[in-house]
């Protein structure tokens, strides 16, 4: 037997020790050239490694985090600044209690007090049944938070327009089987809708009335009070009645009596009227 052999180690085992001894000394820059932060707790939860990635996004330098608690430094309030008791967190339960968490939307607080949204995993690692640390890894999910928060806020808007259009659809189907003439006007009075009704009747398109105004087809007798009622109603934000003539597409001039109401803001002022001809030739007569 050749004693020789048996005491020198092979080269087999040579490079495997080289490479573990590799691995152990590069670790750390290992840990340091990933984005994600790292950061492991020993088995009193205190700190013994962060990375430079997790230096970086809670703003605390090496020296400030060794041998500390992370759950006091950057895991010790809610989202919603309430505080977050010791025994609640899901990172130090993975010391106390040997249980790997994974954490979705999460916070820490940087050392500057500002709140940064997180994923984060805590997994324990153990001697047998005895925990001796934890290795934390989480991520920034700031943008991915914005970007979510926008998609929502899209998705609001888009659902608003929608019922909006859906609303303006119902209420020019109303308006278009309601017997009477309805129009609405801007604050400064000028005309921005009428329904078809309006039109057929003075033999216009709805673009030439929208254009032209309402004023050249009142009887000329009508038109001077016509356009002082109108023109308080539009000072005061009060509701607008009078009874004038209008002439139809056959030339033909009838009495109407014309009614709108203000559609006020919060503070009072004007944002729409809303106003109705209806035809009262008979009963003038």
């Amino acid at each position: 037997m050749n004693t020789h052999s048996l005491a020198t180690p092979s080269s087999v085992d040579v490079i495997a020790a080289d490479a573990l001894r590799m691995i152990r000394e590069r670790g750390a820059q290992v840990l340091n050239a990933i984005d994600d932060g790292v950061f492991f707790l020993d088995g009193a939860g205190l700190t013994i490694f962060v990375n430079d990635a997790a230096v970086r996004m809670l703003g605390f330098t090496n020296r400030e985090i060794m041998g500390r608690s992370m759950h006091e430094l950057t895991h010790h309030h809610y989202a919603d600044g309430s505080a977050f008791p010791n025994e609640e967190c899901p990172i130090l339960s993975s010391v106390t209690d040997a249980v790997q968490q994974r954490v979705g939307g999460d916070t820490f607080w940087t050392k500057a007090g500002a709140a940064l949204p997180v994923d984060y995993t805590s997994i324990p690692i153990k001697d047998g049944r005895t925990v001796i640390g934890v290795v934390v890894t989480f991520r920034d999910i700031s943008d991915q938070q914005r970007l979510e928060e926008q998609d929502v806020r899209l998705r609001r808007e888009r659902e608003t327009r929608d019922a909006l259009r859906e609303s303006e659809a119902r209420y020019r189907f109303l308006a278009e089987a309601i017997p009477v003439q309805i129009w609405t006007a801007r604050p400064d009075g000028s005309l921005d809708y009428v329904t078809r009704r309006v039109a057929d009747y003075f033999g216009l398109t709805s673009e030439q009335i929208l254009a032209d105004g309402w004023q050249n087809i009142v009887h000329p007798h009508d038109l001077p009070a016509t356009v002082e009622r109108w023109t308080r109603s539009l000072a005061t934000g009060e509701p607008y009645e009078v009874e004038f003539r209008l002439r139809g597409s056959d030339g033909v001039y009838r009495w109407h009596l014309a009614r709108a109401l203000a559609q006020l803001d919060d503070e009072g002022g004007v944002v729409k009227w809303f106003g109705t001809n209806t035809l009262i030739e008979d009963q003038k007569r």
